[in-house]
């Protein structure tokens, strides 16, 4: 009797192999390959009027109180809702800064990323009060504020980093509870000393104590809460500038990756030949008038800067994993401080 012919189950194999290969290198077989068809998405855009540069700088904003009125490190309630409102309109959105700094801030192609720093811990920023049986955020506190707006528009992101000092929040009953929400939703804490000295004025053994104490008193808080960003006060950067990333106190260790200064420039993503390393600018939230030239270093002035100059601007292709930016530019990468797995696309 003879043997069924065994090539139908060759061919079988054969496509099972073939479908297999094409899964695990995404060629999609038939299809555009991966590098191919990130280029050809990033000349979609393009053809869209969006033009993709991710090389480009990014803000860090600086707030210090939200209340009624304006005045020298206090944002209006009023200006602060136009400062959403404008960042909104104009296409930013909210990231987190270890994001940002990781290189990995996603955000829609054709919008810019951007960070929100708030100073100083105080009850302007975060406040609870009472509504009848139930506590809730306050709607006219900054985290209020912020927090309606992302109900409205959700697309813009709801994320900041608070610089806290001692008091954290000037509700000492509710200290637990803030820093648990903050934990919980996505916001990240940094570190603002115990006392907010000027640090350049201070001894190396009491920059580390302002600087130590604070980490032991997070850690009494909340052991999860990751504080590796030390806000400088003043702007003020210690005699050995060493202090602000490493050093002890009374046995307390701490280790920040960057320190903050009081600003008044953006900056150039970390895998930029032009970056600012681990001393990083910010831009204090202010208006900006052209005929007395107040608030010129202000966020009011950088952002009618971009709107002059939008092609120094980062705009995002909305791929997490590439780099993409006019193809001249792959020159000022450093390519040794892209995220793993990432890589430059040029058009």
């Amino acid at each position: 009797m003879n043997s069924p012919s065994r090539k139908p189950l060759i061919v079988i194999c054969a496509l099972l192999l073939v479908a297999s290969v094409c899964a695990i290198t995404g060629a999609g077989c038939g299809s555009t390959s991966g590098k191919e068809g990130q280029v050809e998405s990033v000349n979609k855009l393009v053809e869209k009027g969006i033009r993709p540069n991710e090389m480009g700088m990014v803000m860090l904003l600086e707030y210090h109180r939200v209340k009624d009125k304006e005045s020298d490190y206090t944002r209006s309630i009023e200006n602060f809702k136009k400062d959403l409102q404008t960042l909104y309109d104009k296409g930013y959105r909210l990231v987190r800064f270890h994001d940002l700094m990781s290189g990995k801030a996603s955000v829609p192609a054709g919008t810019t990323p951007v960070v929100f720093t708030f100073d100083d811990s105080t009850e302007s920023q975060f406040r609870y009060i009472k509504e009848g049986e139930k506590t809730i955020i306050d709607p006219e506190c900054a985290l209020g504020i912020m927090q309606a707006f992302y109900k409205e528009h959700s697309d813009f992101g709801y994320k900041a980093l608070f610089n806290y000092l001692p008091q954290l929040f000037d509700q000492p009953k509710y200290v637990d509870e803030k820093v648990d929400y903050l934990q919980e939703n996505g916001f990240e804490l940094g570190n603002h000393t115990i006392n907010h000295p000027s640090l350049g004025r201070l001894s190396d053994e009491e920059v580390q104590e302002e600087i130590a104490l604070p980490v032991k008193n997070m850690k009494e808080v909340n052991p999860e809460v990751k504080v590796d960003v030390l806000c400088l006060p003043h702007g003020s950067v210690p005699k050995n500038q060493e202090l602000m990333y490493k050093g002890s106190y009374d046995g307390i260790n701490y280790k920040n990756n960057w320190a903050l200064l009081v600003g008044s420039n953006p900056m150039y993503p970390m895998y930029h030949y032009q970056n600012p390393g681990k001393l990083l600018p910010r831009i204090q939230a202010m208006d900006y008038d052209p005929e007395d030239g107040s608030g010129h270093s202000g966020s009011g002035y950088w952002l009618q800067y971009f709107d002059r100059h939008p092609e120094l601007r980062y705009i995002s292709d909305g791929n997490p994993e590439t780099i993409c930016a006019p193809a001249y530019m792959k020159s000022r990468l450093l390519p040794d401080q892209l995220p793993t797995g990432m890589h430059f696309v040029g058009y």
